[in-house]
């Protein structure tokens, strides 16, 4: 069992992370993640999405974006608040298993991921995806 891990459903928490060894700037650094409830694809506005606090650094959603590592089946409000509204520089998702991996948005300060390790189904083939924040 887990015991140093913290659920996040549609609530944020602060954290800390080490920068890595010969990293400018400081030892550490303060990182706001918000975490989603699960949610289909909306097929208007998601009200949920509305109370992502513009500033966050990394939301975490179980769906992907529509249009960002998603193969076709993201959902249009989440990327339209991540990339109009919120402007996180992280958003990791999963769900999507046969669109592992990473994108940028046009302007390029928002990195996609979609961390699905599952590529056939449910049997685990995709390596871990790794990014710096």
């Amino acid at each position: 069992m887990i015991t140093n891990a913290t659920v996040l459903i549609q609530e944020s928490a602060t954290v800390t992370v080490e920068r890595k060894a010969g990293s400018a700037g400081d030892a550490s650094i303060s990182v706001s993640v918000f975490g989603t409830n699960f949610f289909w694809p909306a097929r208007g506005n998601n009200p949920y999405y509305d109370r992502i606090k513009p500033g966050v650094d990394i939301v975490v959603s179980h769906g992907p974006a529509k249009g960002y590592v998603d193969d076709g089946h993201g959902c249009q409000s989440l990327a339209t608040h991540m990339t109009r509204r919120v402007r996180p520089r992280l958003v990791v998702s999963g769900h999507i298993h046969s669109a592992n991996g990473t994108t940028k948005n046009a302007d390029g300060d928002i990195t996609f991921v979609n961390a699905a390790i599952c590529r056939n189904g449910y049997t685990p083939g995709w390596d871990a995806v790794v990014v710096d924040i």
